[in-house]
C-alpha cells in the first residue's frame, strides 16, 4: 500500500510527503524542492513542526510556515499511513488594498447614518410600513461590515500593517461571555462551554471575539442538521486549546480543499448568498498572530471541528506606522459578527436604537 501510495504521488506535481509513527518514508520532487532534498528519513515534526505532527485527526484542513513562507495542507490517513500535500497559500489580493477598504468603510458609514436618520423619521411619523424595507437594509449593512472587518483583518496582516499588542485576557471568561449572547439569539441551538473556571494569558480579546463569531456563525449558517454547538477551552502547559465543533452533516470530501479559499463559500447556486468566504481566513490570521495556528477537521455525517492553538507568549507586532483601522466597529461585534445568521427582528428599530 505504501509503495503504490508513493508511485501515485511521485506523478503529482502538487508537494506531497508520505509518513508513518511520525516518520517522512517518502516526499515527491515538489515536496523535496519545497522541503529540502534531504526531508525523507526525517522526523515529521523537524520537518513541519510539533504543532501538525502532534494533530492526532485521521484527516484535516490547516496551514504551516516553513523557511518563512505560509503553506496550505491537506491530510489523509489510511492504515495509519499519512498523506500530506502542500500548497502555496494565496497572496494578499492587489485589489483589497488600503484605498479600497478606505472608500467601503467610508462608504458604509453613509450608509449607516442615513438609515439612522431614516428609521428616526419614521418612528417620528408613525409609518411603519417602510420600516421592514429599512430592517433589510440595516441587515446588508452588517454583513457588508463583517465582510469588511475580516478583509481588514486579512489584508493588514498580510501586509505587515496591523498593531498588534496583546493583553492578559481571561479565556474562559471571554468564551462564557459569546456563548451567553449567542444563546440569547439562537435558544433553538445548545452552545455548550467546557472550560476551565479561569485561564488568563497575553491575547487580543476584540480579534478573539471576532474569531469565535465567525467560527459559530459558520456553525449556525452553513452546518445543515447542526442542533449543538461545543466551545473548549483546554491548557496543554505550553499552550492553549480552543476548539468549535458543531453536531451537523459534516463539509463533503471533495470541497474540504477548498474551505480556506477566499470568495468561494458555496459550490452551488444555492449557496451564492451565504458569504464571501473570508471568515475562516481572517480566523486563521487571527490565530497567527496569537503565535498559533488553526486546523479544520469534518467527517461527512459527523460534524466539523475547528481546532485553534495559541501561544502563552505572542509576539507583539510594532508596525511603522499606528494601527489605521479599527478591526470591530464601534457598532454591537455581536450584530456584525453574527449577521449573516441573526433573525430578520434583530435589525429592527427596537435593536437598532
Amino acid at each position: 500500500m505504501i509503495q503504490i501510495s508513493a508511485e501515485l504521488l511521485a506523478l503529482s506535481s502538487e508537494p506531497a510527503l508520505l509518513s508513518r509513527n511520525g516518520k517522512v518514508l517518502f516526499a515527491n520532487a515538489a515536496a523535496c524542492r519545497l522541503l529540502g532534498q534531504d526531508c525523507t528519513g526525517k522526523p515529521l515534526h523537524a520537518v513541519l513542526g510539533k504543532e501538525i505532527a502532534g494533530v492526532q485527526a485521521s484527516s484535516f484542513v490547516g496551514e504551516v510556515v516553513v523557511a518563512g513562507q505560509k503553506l496550505l495542507l491537506r491530510v489523509n490517513s489510511c492504515d495509519g499511513t499519512r498523506a500530506f500535500f502542500l500548497s502555496v497559500c494565496q497572496p494578499v489580493d492587489e485589489g483589497v488594498n488600503d484605498a479600497f477598504l478606505f472608500y467601503l468603510r467610508s462608504s458604509l458609514m453613509d450608509i449607516n447614518l442615513s438609515l439612522s436618520v431614516l428609521r428616526t423619521r419614521l418612528e417620528a411619523a408613525r409609518n411603519t410600513e417602510p420600516l421592514e424595507t429599512v430592517r433589510a437594509l440595516s441587515r446588508s449593512f452588517f454583513r457588508l461590515n463583517r465582510v469588511l472587518i475580516n478583509a481588514t483583518v486579512v489584508r493588514d496582516v498580510e501586509g505587515n500593517d496591523i498593531c498588534f499588542q496583546p493583553q492578559p485576557t481571561d479565556l474562559s471568561a471571554l468564551l462564557h461571555a459569546v456563548a451567553d449572547s449567542v444563546s440569547l439569539y439562537f435558544p433553538a441551538f445548545s452552545l455548550q462551554v467546557q472550560a476551565p473556571e479561569s485561564l488568563v494569558i497575553p491575547a487580543d480579546s476584540t480579534l478573539l471575539r471576532c474569531l469565535l463569531f465567525n467560527l459559530i456563525s459558520n456553525c449556525i449558517r452553513h452546518a445543515d442538521g447542526c442542533q449543538n454547538i461545543s466551545l473548549n477551552l483546554r491548557d496543554t502547559g505550553e499552550r492553549v486549546l480552543l476548539s468549535v465543533s458543531d453536531d451537523g452533516r459534516g463539509i463533503p470530501p471533495e470541497a474540504m480543499p477548498y474551505v480556506f479559499e477566499r470568495y468561494r463559500h458555496g459550490f452551488e447556486l444555492k449557496d451564492a448568498g451565504a458569504g464571501v468566504g473570508l471568515g475562516l481566513t481572517a480566523s486563521r490570521e487571527i490565530a497567527h498572530l496569537h503565535g498559533g495556528t488553526l486546523l479544520l477537521e469534518s467527517r461527512e455525517g459527523l460534524g466539523t471541528a475547528v481546532r485553534v492553538s495559541l501561544s502563552k507568549n505572542p509576539r507583539p507586532i510594532h508596525p511603522l506606522l499606528e494601527a489605521r483601522h479599527a478591526y470591530v466597529s464601534e457598532l454591537d461585534d455581536l450584530t456584525t459578527g453574527l449577521a449573516d445568521c441573526l433573525p430578520d427582528y434583530c435589525f429592527g428599530e427596537q435593536f437598532m436604537d
